[in-house]
């Protein structure tokens, strides 16, 4: 039987994914697990604690990541970075990226994870290091 701030919790969830048009599926994602998962935690188990406290934080993030993108727009590129990086790219631009990680000898993945490597390196320290998941075309 789950605890009542369990029950708080996952009903703060639904809620606020229907306020950003988010579903079970963009949580499995962040969460790094199935969908299925997910609908067991809002249906019947308990959502892990590590788990919480991620949904928790992207909660808070993802507001602040939908209005820095609307002030550093690039054309042809839109970046969603709550707590996973997607990037999605106008076909041109997209068709660049792959012509250049051709050239390299490398996948676009790999040129991209390479490029985001260099950034980190190039970082304060103390910055965190996420995973990146690009999507295919």
């Amino acid at each position: 039987m789950q605890g009542n701030g369990q029950a708080e919790f996952k009903s703060s969830v639904k809620q606020w994914l229907k306020s950003h048009g988010l579903d079970y599926r963009w949580i499995a994602e962040q969460c790094g697990v199935s969908e299925i998962t997910v609908r067991n935690w809002m249906s019947q188990k308990n959502i892990p604690p590590l788990k919480q406290q991620l949904l928790e934080r992207v909660m808070v993030q993802l507001p602040a990541a939908r209005e820095s993108e609307a002030e550093a727009a690039v054309p042809g590129v839109s970046v969603n970075a709550a707590l996973s990086l997607t990037i999605q790219l106008a076909p041109e631009m997209y068709n660049r990226l792959a012509e250049r990680a051709v050239a390299m000898g490398t996948t676009m993945e790999q040129m991209v994870a390479m490029a985001i490597t260099q950034l980190l390196d190039d970082a304060p320290a103390g910055l965190k290091t996420r995973k990146v998941i690009l999507p295919t075309q």
